[in-house]
């Protein structure tokens, strides 16, 4: 399985390990730290491109909204070593290997946000 995390770490390659006590585990990512909110005000005064620049050193990060969305940054989600530490502790699967990132691109806040949608047509 894959397992991505962050925007800034590897990406996991797993080997399930059909535990029962697994429950059919199958991560999608890596779980946040806080709640979007919380991060946000945990930053403080920092500008989300100014945050965004001190973690992301290298790597080619973009928003399709056209803006940084500070609640995806990759201090708002668990550390891929805190992840994989607690895989291991649970016997949940087997790392295989990992994908280094070279970038990434986010949806970030989206044009319509705040505002109702409008249904698709069919």
């Amino acid at each position: 399985m894959i397992i991505p995390l962050n925007m800034a770490e590897p990406v996991l390659i797993a080997r399930g390990k059909d535990a029962a006590h697994a429950l059919g585990f199958a991560p999608h990512g890596a779980g946040r730290n806080f709640t979007r909110t919380e991060h946000r005000r945990r930053m403080g005064t920092i500008t989300p491109e100014a945050q965004l620049a001190a973690e992301i050193q290298g790597l080619d990060i973009r928003f399709y909204g056209g803006e940084v969305d500070s609640s995806e940054l990759p201090s708002s989600y668990k550390r891929a070593d805190a992840v994989v530490a607690q895989i291991g502790e649970y016997g949940l699967a087997e790392i295989e290997d990992y994908i280094d990132p070279f970038g990434c691109i986010m949806a970030g806040n989206m044009p319509y946000r705040g505002q109702k949608r409008r249904p698709r047509a069919a």
